[in-house]
């Protein structure tokens, strides 16, 4: 078995990861990166709409205004303590970005600033895209500072697959992967970060890239550190189902776009005061579901009206998507669009404190991956904001927290088991997928989540039934998909109320009582999971 060394290893190659990266290695540390697939050219932040919250005091903006915003939007349970340092850290975020080669969209030198729902002051801006295709935008913000962390020195491993996080008694020292042609990888570290990613693909339907799988949920919940919020999981409202299939930005919905049902019908204007404008993506997504389940919907969702966009921002911000609506036939001014609901985000994931430390010595994480910043329901621009910012507090705190390995875990592996045929992999794999939609979709409730549960136990019974897979990484991440499925149902199931994106029909009230957060940890040697309810977040 191959081992390489580093003082600093990170674990995902996404906007979090390479930032992270980039503030360890300025720290002196040696980095070295692992990725599932290509660093910089995989991932969420690759299709992501590049819409970034930030903070300019010149507008009058505060770091209060903002942190209030999302404690709000987040239904009062998000961490206060992270929610702060995301609002001390957004001024810096930018400043930190164009210093790494990124391009921000700009107006005769001034920073274009848009104001979008949920946001109570112009924050969101944009990189300036110019040149990058509108369904791989996101690489405006990868490229550059993946070339930022080539140039300082990091270290990379690509299209390599982490199974488990190595310990050495209680810290966390590193992580075993697997390569593509099947041999094993041990990756020692004084400190590790966990940037993986969301789990936006253990869902049938996801605007996720087909790499997202969970993967750092399961790796923080077997390496004993605590998770929380798991139940929140965000739909997204504007995923393009004709004439194009993309992630549409919610920032349409600020600058005039309209959602109308099958009969032109204005529909959400009877769920939410102030319409689009001023809804969020939970109450969207819900209004959006009701259509749909009422038969109001059309082609699997609803219309979506652009004629009201300005002609200032289709030749700006929106030039991009106005050219592919026109090559796909479309012209905006005269026809509606078809949107529906998709999996976008997770709001919950690896508890961490305000400089990204887990609950294990030596792990720490940042973006997505965690959980605490954005509790019921996540504001539009946060997410990429929420990368950058812990992104280098986790950078910055794993190369201050790095030690001399003093021993190294044993290399175990094992050849022996029943193979699991390519057809029955792919097989259970959308079975899970199926059943997360279907019973912890948009709407829950428990009976749903029960089925779901029950049907879980049958895809991990024909799972167990096989120990390995011709191909061994599509195994190890098909056994962190149903480990992370696996709590979702369970936390859905706990929290007995509706909030934010976590919709139940049968207990359809915000209740004070749920105000807080649910905590899970892996039970004694790996057994069950076991729930705790902290009341109080966001106090």
């Amino acid at each position: 078995m191959e081992r390489q060394k580093a003082e600093v290893l990170i674990i995902g190659g996404g906007l979090a990861g390479l930032v992270a990266a980039i503030e360890a290695r300025r720290a002196g540390r040696d980095v070295l990166l692992v990725c599932k697939r290509r660093v910089g050219r995989s991932g969420n932040v690759v299709v992501a709409a590049c819409n970034l919250t930030g903070l300019l005091q010149e507008t009058g903006d505060t770091v209060a205004g903002l942190a209030i915003d999302t404690l709000g939007n987040g239904r009062d349970i998000g961490d206060p303590v992270l929610v702060q340092a995301l609002a001390e850290g957004a001024a810096g975020a930018l400043v930190f970005l164009e210093q790494c080669g990124v391009r921000l969209l700009r107006s005769e030198g001034h920073l274009h600033v848009l104001q979008i729902p949920g946001h109570s002051w112009p924050r969101t801006v944009c990189t300036d895209r110019h040149g990058i295709p509108v369904q791989t935008s996101g690489l405006s913000l990868s490229l550059p500072l993946l070339a930022e962390a080539r140039r300082l020195g990091v270290r990379f491993v690509e299209h390599a697959m982490v199974c488990h996080l190595l310990k050495d008694g209680d810290r966390v020292v590193g992580a075993k992967a697997l390569l593509a042609d099947g041999s094993s990888l041990h990756l020692l570290a004084g400190a590790t970060v966990l940037a993986s990613g969301g789990g936006g693909r253990l869902y049938a339907s996801s605007n996720n890239t087909r790499d997202i799988t969970g993967d750092g949920y399961a790796l923080a919940y077997e390496a004993g550190a605590a998770l929380r919020d798991m139940e929140f999981i965000q739909f997204h409202p504007a995923m393009g189902l004709a004439p194009v299939k993309i992630i549409l930005p919610t920032t349409l919905f600020g600058d005039g776009a309209l959602l109308r049902n099958r009969y032109g019908a204005r529909f959400l204007l009877g769920n939410v005061t102030g319409g689009e404008a001023a809804a969020g993506r939970d109450e969207m997504s819900q209004a959006i579901y009701r259509e749909i389940q009422a038969g109001r919907g059309v082609g699997g969702g609803v219309h979506l009206d652009l004629s009201a966009i300005s002609d200032e921002l289709v030749t700006t911000r929106y030039a991009d998507l106005w050219q592919l609506l026109k090559k796909r036939g479309c012209d905006p001014r005269r026809q509606l669009l078809t949107v529906g609901i998709a999996v976008h985000f997770f709001m919950g994931g690896m508890v961490i404190d305000g400089c990204g430390a887990s609950t294990v010595p030596g792990l720490y994480g940042a973006g997505e991956v965690t959980g605490g910043v954005h509790g019921a329901n996540r504001l539009g621009g946060n997410a990429l904001l929420e990368a950058v910012v812990f992104g280098r507090l986790a950078g910055q705190s794993a190369a201050a927290d790095t030690v001399a390995l003093t021993g190294i875990p044993e290399a175990t592996s094992s050849d022996a088991g029943v193979f699991c045929l390519e057809d029955e992999l792919a097989d259970l794999r959308k079975e899970l997928r199926e059943l997360l939609w279907e019973c912890a979709g948009v709407v829950r409730s428990a009976d749903s989540l029960q089925a779901g549960l029950a049907r879980w136990q049958q895809v991990v019974g024909r799972f167990r039934n096989y120990s390995r897979a011709v191909d061994g990484q599509l195994w190890c991440e098909t056994g962190h998909m149903l480990t992370v499925a696996r709590l979702i149902l369970l936390a859905a199931c706990e929290r007995r109320e509706s909030r934010g994106a976590h919709c139940r029909s049968d207990y359809p009230a915000l209740d004070d009582g749920w105000r807080g957060t649910l905590l899970v940890r892996c039970g004694n040697s790996g057994g069950d999971p076991v729930f705790e309810f902290v009341s109080g977040a966001g106090e």
